[in-house]
């Protein structure tokens, strides 16, 4: 038993760690853990590295995550992470790495594929919003929330593929992390809010919303910005699909060094063979916030009844 751990959930993972976690949720029933979270003493270096690439070392079933005079993070066999900070790091900083590239190294080391998308669920299932960061993918997932729908997971998609049925999007955690100009689209004032981290501006955005179940995902909408004034819906064939997918793995590197590119083909494959793909272009300003989620909420019946 960790000293003084509490239990959380993220990604269908029961999580105990001694810290704090504020944007995990809590355990609906009493049970043993699935990953532990617990500070130690980390080495500098992976003894047995396949790949090193800026600050992070890993290899099959481990990962070191070094910022050097502040903290280290080690992942070993998707169950445990290990966390010593080193002086230079605030609750903030530690908090936000652990939820971000760290926990990314843990789901791919379980076998999930990760998807740099925010998913919202919706009454014909899941879809996910894909795109690099600042194209506008927690922004979108609030106003689709904002309609209704339920948020699953903010910037870090993980999905599963069961050997029956359709790929499983998992549930991550009950907030979206939104930039200040993000909020100003929403209309939602920045001060009562926490910040992710102190030195810059962005905050933790509870979604009443959240639902804690697996959904199926159902269609994907790849975010794309223009100079043209209007918002296009193209439909890409599997094979343009499989691109994207690929393209827009949350930290390809990791499924090198991890030796899991047959079973990220596979996981990418399935989807592109079995959920319609959608480009969007919408223009780069005005952003079209509100006629974007509508435009998606019209496409979705007609998308997932193929």
């Amino acid at each position: 038993m960790l000293s003084g751990a509490r239990d959380y959930v993220a990604y269908g993972l029961r999580v105990r760690s001694e810290l704090a976690l504020p944007y995990l949720g809590a355990p609906r029933r009493a049970g043993e853990p699935d990953v532990t979270v617990r500070y130690g003493a980390v080495r500098p270096a992976l003894p047995q590295a396949v790949r090193t690439y800026g600050l992070w070392q890993a290899a099959p079933g481990d990962f070191l995550l070094n910022l050097h005079g502040a903290i280290r993070f080690r992942v070993t066999g998707g169950r445990q992470i290990v966390v010593e900070p080193l002086g230079g790091a605030d609750e903030g900083l530690i908090t936000s790495l652990l939820t971000g590239s760290v926990w990314t190294a843990l789901l791919q080391q379980r076998g999930l594929l990760t998807l740099h998308a925010s998913v919202v669920g919706t009454g014909v299932g899941a879809i996910a919003l894909l795109g690099p960061s600042g194209f506008g993918k927690s922004t979108l997932a609030a106003a689709l929330a904002a309609l209704g729908n339920a948020v699953l997971s903010d910037d870090i998609a993980a999905i599963s593929s069961p050997a029956r049925g359709p790929p499983l999007v998992l549930p991550a955690f009950p907030f979206l992390r939104l930039w200040a100009d993000a909020l100003q689209r929403l209309e939602t004032p920045a001060l009562p809010l926490r910040r992710v981290r102190a030195d810059i501006e962005k905050y933790l955005l509870p979604v009443g919303g959240f639902r804690a179940e697996p959904q199926a995902l159902r269609a994907a909408y790849l975010l794309t910005q223009s100079n043209r004034q209007n918002i296009e819906f193209t439909a890409l064939q599997p094979s343009e699909g499989l691109v994207w997918l690929r393209k827009n793995t949350h930290r390809w590197k990791f499924v090198e060094a991890f030796r899991r590119q047959r079973a990220h083909f596979r996981a990418i494959a399935r989807i592109a063979g079995t959920v319609p793909i959608v480009r969007v272009v919408r223009p780069a300003e005005p952003f079209c916030l509100e006629a974007l989620a509508e435009r998606i909420e019209s496409d979705l019946p007609g998308r997932c009844e193929r």
